[in-house]
């Protein structure tokens, strides 16, 4: 603990080998806003937790820097696994539940707290507690706000502590080679609050709160309305392409999620001024959505132009010419793809999913490529021509990883063209299903602007 601030050269050792894999486990990543974090300040981070253990990882690789994470204290009471925890820069936080007795051990905590802030390496802490695979941001705690105050505290409350906010978002979150967007909001200076803290501690440690979670709802996607979640997000991602014609945006992933962000404002508002009608509403989408499962088809395949033989068979040719270097790839690769995958399938709790698969994955392959290097050195190949082989190793298993998925795609066209060719008419029903939803949807947009304006010109 007295040392967890410190450069440790085992931590870097790990640190760019993690780095390399976390860029090569996203397809992409994008980090906007970083400008926003105060140079030179005491910076705690605070972002949604939606992912297990991978959105500390978001945090870590869009700081590019070591940070240290606050956890809950429970974790660490077995010694062996407290160092380690310490080695990876994380610091146990007690709470009520952890015994009263146990509270007074925060004292300790919050002077080693204020000394990594005075150091210049950034705290980071989960402000909702628990993780959540809903876009939707839970009620936070209020442990990050008591600990930003009494680490000021410790320094006689000359720190001038920021909390920088940071909206985590996924496209799949379980799944790897997908894409990912980190968003840095404003920062708050909690030396705003000093006076009042010191004057009435609990009203003001729920005043920040609340500022702490109007701050992270603008930076990540969250959805009020609880009741209607799945409803919003269903008719929120039918219309999504749509809406970004309308507004004139490019259909790139962080407008898709800047978009996202709105339609879901906008959906979520219709719904509680009655503007649209939740069960017409929700009929449309629930039919639209049971053919969609029926036919085994995805909602993106609609956004495409109508497939039809010669474009599926150009695609079919052209996925096979690179089927020799996706065998070579998912032989040689094989087995640490499939033990990662069978593990995850195992877990109860899928948010570990992602966590597990990129851990494992981790660990497994460079052991697996290792083990197939000396085995070619020891055969008698030569060194050049070894490391020649692990590249190839390396570059023909992502290779196969993305190749498996543009066969997905692939299938998904595939089974399009066979229901345009054999049942036709189920096909229009659905578009013509799938044009009512994002009539509904724009029509609130377009009514929403019209407000919008009409208060602007008074």
């Amino acid at each position: 603990m007295d040392k967890i601030e410190k450069k440790s050269i085992g931590y870097s050792l790990l640190f760019y080998p993690v780095k390399w894999f976390y860029y090569l486990y996203y397809r992409k990543v994008i980090i906007t806003g970083k400008a926003k974090i105060p140079v030179g300040q005491p910076i705690i981070f605070a972002a949604n937790h939606q992912n297990a253990l991978m959105d500390a990882l978001a945090i870590l690789m869009a700081a590019n820097r070591p940070v240290v994470f606050l956890s809950r204290a429970d974790i660490f009471t077995n010694k062996r696994i407290a160092r380690i925890l310490n080695f990876l820069r994380m610091m146990p936080v007690y709470r009520l539940r952890d015994g009263f007795d146990s509270m007074g051990k925060n004292q300790e905590s919050f002077v080693h707290t204020a000394r990594v802030l005075k150091s210049g390496t950034p705290l980071a802490i989960l402000p909702e507690g628990v993780y959540s695979p809903k876009k939707r941001l839970l009620p936070l705690k209020k442990g990050i706000c008591r600990i930003a105050f009494q680490t000021a505290e410790t320094s006689g409350f000359t720190m001038n502590i920021f909390i920088v906010p940071i909206g985590i978002d996924y496209t799949a979150y379980q799944k790897a080679g997908t894409e990912l967007v980190i968003n840095y909001g404003d920062p708050i200076a909690i030396s705003n609050y000093y006076a009042d803290y010191q004057s009435n501690p609990q009203k003001t440690i729920n005043s920040l709160r609340d500022q702490i979670a109007r701050a992270l709802k603008e930076v990540m996607i969250h959805t009020e309305d609880e009741g209607h979640y799945h409803l919003i997000h269903a008719l929120a991602e039918t219309a999504l392409s749509s809406y970004l014609t309308q507004q004139k945006l490019s259909n790139n992933r962080y407008s898709r999620f800047q978009a996202t962000q709105k339609l879901i404002a906008l959906i979520g508002k219709g719904i509680e001024s009655g503007t649209i009608n939740i069960d017409a509403a929700s009929r449309q989408t629930e039919a639209y959505q049971r053919q969609l499962n029926q036919y085994g088809l995805k909602d993106w395949l609609f956004e495409l132009p109508l497939p039809n033989r010669l474009s599926v068979a150009t695609e079919a040719l052209l996925w096979l010419a690179g089927s020799p270097l996706f065998l070579y790839g998912l032989a040689i690769n094989y087995l640490p793809y499939s033990l990662p995958g069978r593990v995850a399938r195992k877990m109860k709790d899928k948010q570990f999913v992602s966590s597990v698969n990129f851990a494992l994955g981790l660990i497994l392959f460079p052991i697996w490529h290792l083990i197939l290097l000396v085995i070619c050195l020891i055969s008698g190949m030569g060194a050049i021509a070894s490391l020649m082989l692990l590249v190839s190793w390396v570059i023909g298993g992502i290779f196969a990883f993305y190749h498996a998925r543009r066969f997905k795609k692939l299938s998904g066209k595939y089974r399009l063209w066979q229901l345009l060719r054999k049942q036709k008419s189920v096909y229009r029903q659905m578009a013509e299903e799938r044009k009512k939803i994002i009539q509904t949807v724009l029509a609130q947009a377009i009514s929403n602007e019209n407000i919008k304006q009409q208060k602007e010109n008074q």
